[in-house]
């Protein structure tokens, strides 16, 4: 689907291709809310299913597709310019790369810094952003200067393992620079206070990122800003999730990158993705699934389910970092909060495959954290290579039983105000590949 929509936009007219730029920026989305079965009092936003009827599209389905990939990765403004771009991605994603897994070892990381209103437009406004009011130091959050604090500690750590640091943002992210770090200015197109947590907004699988696809509203507009980042250090997007055709409708993907987790196993690599309130749907892992066939790419992609919320989002699980980790030796799990025995397998069909077969084949060990601590970072590590880990230091028990069972090298930075957030370690850093 996604090399006939590229190759559809270069044999089109220019008038066909004016049309569906125009549909692109405007499209008929039809929306399903989940908000609309619920009680209404307080609850924390909910996602919304997201199409566009084929009888309500004027453009080819494909040409729509093509057009909106090539829009949304390169700024295509006019027919020219959309079958340039057509040509760029086409090369690019069937350029061969390797696959990188989670615990492949790091030397170049990014950190996303808010700007200071932004996170204080939270402030009041706790459930709409799914945000606790204070962090487990007492401190009331979010907290703009402990926002600071605390990606300065993790750049400390990541600086003293010798891995290239550098911040992106908008003007909030001077202050980084006017202490010593390497920073790049990018534009922020409308109030995005979870911009910290870059994770999401893009992966980094290989040499060329993929930008996502987010989920819901205030989060939309990090990928625009990941994309700017990535493209003023020289690094070109390859892809973007966004639409994919049933036959019957075209459906926007939810992508996020804290669904992701890469494992290389003896001799076979699988990418498991999160399958709950924001996990990757239908559409995403079938755009995905085709990138990979693309470059050449041999891998199981599985879906792990995930437990949702209605009103308690502390009782769910938004992405799968927060309950699986890969650690190198072994993938520890957080086994209360995924549906751990059976998982589903996406191929020619979809599967029910056992938990224990696939991790067998695999050759992966896997161990279950100590649950005392946060439930958002026990297993939200960042994992750096070389079997070094750099974790949330309020999760003692289990960096304890990880040096001591595993032998692992553990990193401890304090970060509250990330944590109250709704993420870690990993959740507020972007690893990337320059060679």
């Amino acid at each position: 689907m996604i090399l006939e929509a590229l190759e559809g936009v270069l044999i089109s007219e220019d008038e066909a291709l004016s049309l569906a730029l125009k549909e692109v920026r405007e499209p008929p989305l039809r929306r399903i809310s989940y908000t609309g079965v619920f009680h209404p009092s307080g609850i924390p936003p909910q996602p919304e299913i997201e199409f566009i009827e084929l009888k309500d599209l004027k453009t080819r389905p494909d040409l729509f597709i093509g057009v909106d990939l090539i829009s949304c990765l390169l700024r295509a403004e006019d027919p020219d310019s959309l079958k340039e771009g057509a040509e760029d991605l086409i090369s690019r994603m069937r350029r061969k790369e390797e696959i990188r897994s989670e615990d492949s070892q790091k030397s170049h990381i990014a950190l996303a810094l808010p700007e200071k209103e932004h996170l204080e437009a939270v402030i009041g406004r706790w459930t709409d952003y799914v945000w606790k009011p204070r962090a487990y130091d007492g401190s009331e959050a979010p907290s703009f200067e402990g926002w600071v604090e605390d990606l300065k500690a993790i750049a400390d750590a990541l600086k003293n393992e010798g891995i290239n640091v550098i911040f992106y943002g908008g003007d909030s992210v001077e202050e980084m620079r006017e202490i010593g770090y390497n920073v790049v200015k990018v534009k922020l197109r409308k109030e995005l206070p979870k911009l910290g947590y870059p994770r999401d907004p893009s992966v980094a699988w290989s040499n060329s990122p993929v930008i996502m696809n987010m989920t819901l509203e205030h989060r939309r507009g990090e990928e625009d800003a990941a994309a700017d980042f990535f493209s003023n250090i020289g690094l070109k997007p390859a892809f973007r999730p966004r639409f994919w055709s049933d036959g019957r409708r075209i459906v926007r993907a939810r992508a996020e990158g804290g669904n992701f987790i890469v494992v290389r196993g003896k001799d076979r690599v699988a990418l498991f993705t999160g399958i709950g309130i924001r996990g990757s749907n239908r559409a995403a892992i079938e755009l995905i699934k085709e990138y990979f066939s693309l470059k050449g790419v041999d891998l199981d992609i599985y879906g792990v389910p995930l437990p949702g919320y209605i009103r308690d989002w502390r009782t769910g699980a938004v992405h799968l970092d927060v309950v699986m980790m890969n650690a190198g030796p072994c993938v520890f799990l957080s086994p209360g909060r995924m549906g751990f025995y059976s998982f589903l397998k996406f191929g020619d069909n979809i599967d029910f495959v056992d938990a224990g077969s696939v991790f067998n084949e695999l050759g992966v060990e896997v161990d279950e954290i100590p649950a005392k601590g946060s439930e958002i970072t026990l297993v939200n590590a960042l994992n750096i290579g070389r079997g070094k880990l750099v974790v949330d230091a309020y999760n003692e028990e289990a960096s304890d039983y990880l040096e001591r069972e595993w032998g692992l090298d553990v990193i401890r930075v304090k970060i509250p105000q990330v944590e109250a957030g709704g993420g870690g370690v990993r959740c507020a850093s972007r690893e990337y590949y320059t060679d």
